[in-house]
């Protein structure tokens, strides 16, 4: 079961592109389900749906408690009933991606993070809805709560506390979904989401960010509301063993036939971000946390490596960067984006890389364009091109990069092979386009020596 929380982007489905739509994302909640594993059903309070009003404020002040931050005003809240949650998802499954789902689905597919899979928008509306607990809109600026849901899973509790297994669920539930709504407060998540609207690293290391301290949240609530004889239950190693046991793979409800790609992406901002989180509040408390607001991540490779974080990047030139130019005649551009460290270690492992996450952690910038013809080929045709560069720290972590690569895009018949190269500390991936105008209209990679762009903080 989960929680639901905050906007991530095209979602990698889920994940909006534009303002407002929440993620659903699941292991909050599947994470606090573990927890509470010793909580069982005492006497049960009225319905969260009798309640709820009263629950929010209540949550709301224990938020302000554990995090030391005033929460102004209130929050809006509603019930969403797991009859019409299906319904929902499969809107915001497609509502805000940057192309219509099977020409979204068929480029994450063509640049090699999974294949083509039969059904797959359904699957992943399974997925999420098996996921979904509850989540906060920032479009709406209210937080919505799936009853039977959290009813479900606090079902499965046992040993007795001398409270409610389920009314201990949906407090500590909703302290991580008012924790997105007192970031939203702080960070006016509408206008900065649709900022990264071009840019699933960017969006992927904001929401990590997010997750991460709602998370830590979560279980600094959850250990107020605890007898003190049950939060020895608890040690303070707790929270980091059971993201462990998530980051290697723990079975996920619902995602029979759903490529690992997706699984692996929801995992990463309650993994990656917790971490990242916990790794703050350990060397300064609270107020570390409260200084990143001023400069949240901005790349997977920040939450990845926390100590690089004040460290320079060198981006791609102006020159490299692909754009609307790159396309090839008689296509046309279908959108832009930039992948970054996470998606690329995702790529390279599925090539075979054995020091994979090694090898991401060379990256230092990317941009990638996708394009598919203007006129159609025919029905059950979906080719999509594209054109992939990045910059690593060296133009031999560059070569070792492209090596690593070339298997994910070998294709004995070519119909669907890319070319990939080294220049430089440069890569370029490119699919659909034939050598002899590979590089028109646009130049070459730049040569070493005119290589050098002004350098970015992590």
């Amino acid at each position: 079961m989960v929680t639901s929380t905050v906007n991530p982007k095209r979602g990698r489905m889920i994940r909006e592109r534009a303002a407002g739509r929440p993620s659903i994302r699941p292991f909050a909640f599947a994470l606090l389900a573990a927890l509470l594993a010793a909580v069982g059903p005492a006497a049960a309070e009225r319905p969260i749906a009798e309640r709820l009003p009263a629950a929010v404020a209540g949550a709301q002040k224990l938020v302000e408690k554990v995090r030391g931050v005033p929460f102004p005003g209130t929050v809006a809240s509603a019930i969403l009933h797991e009859k019409d949650l299906a319904r929902v998802l499969a809107k915001k499954l497609v509502e805000d991606l940057p192309a219509p789902f099977p020409r979204y689905a068929a480029s994450l597919a063509a640049a090699g993070f999974f294949d083509p899979e039969p059904g797959l928008e359904q699957k992943l509306t399974t997925l999420y809805t098996r996921q979904v607990a509850g989540f906060y809109d920032p479009a709406e600026k209210k937080f919505f709560i799936v009853p039977e849901r959290t009813a479900e899973t606090a079902v499965a509790g046992t040993a007795a506390l001398g409270l409610s297994a389920e009314t201990l669920l949906e407090d500590t539930l909703l302290a991580h979904e008012l924790t997105h709504a007192l970031q939203d407060r702080r960070l006016d998540l509408v206008p900065r989401l649709k900022a990264l609207h071009d840019s699933s690293d960017g969006l992927l290391a904001l929401e990590a960010f997010l997750e991460g301290e709602a998370t830590v949240v979560m279980m600094d609530a959850l250990l107020t509301r605890l007898p003190d004889e049950s939060k020895e239950l608890f040690g303070e190693d707790t929270l980091a063993t059971m993201m462990s046991g998530l980051a290697k793979g723990a079975a996920v409800e619902g995602a029979e036939g759903v490529p690992p790609f997706f699984v692996k992406e929801m995992l990463f901002p309650y993994v990656g971000g917790t971490a990242w989180i916990q790794a703050r509040k350990k060397t300064g408390g609270w107020p570390a946390v409260d200084a990143a607001y001023a400069r949240p991540p901005r790349t997977t490779s920040e939450i990845l490596h926390p100590e690089r974080a004040s460290s320079a990047r060198v981006l791609l030139n102006a020159g490299d960067r692909p754009t609307s130019a790159s396309i090839p005649p008689g296509m046309r551009l279908l959108y832009e984006d930039t992948f970054g460290e996470w998606m690329l270690g995702f790529l390279l492992e599925r090539a075979g890389a054995t020091d994979a996450a090694a090898l991401a952690a060379e990256w230092q910038d990317d941009r990638v364009v996708f394009f598919e013809p203007k006129e159609s080929l025919g029905a059950g045709t979906l080719p999509v091109g594209f054109v992939w560069r990045l910059r690593a720290t060296s133009p031999a972590a560059a070569k070792r990069i492209a090596t690593a690569l070339e298997p994910l895009y070998a294709r004995p018949d070519g119909r669907f092979a890319a070319t990939v190269t080294a220049t430089a500390d440069r890569v370029e991936i490119v699919r659909g386009r034939t050598a002899a105008h590979a590089r028109a209209p646009e130049r070459a990679l730049s040569s070493p020596r005119s290589a050098s762009a002004p350098p970015e903080g992590r």
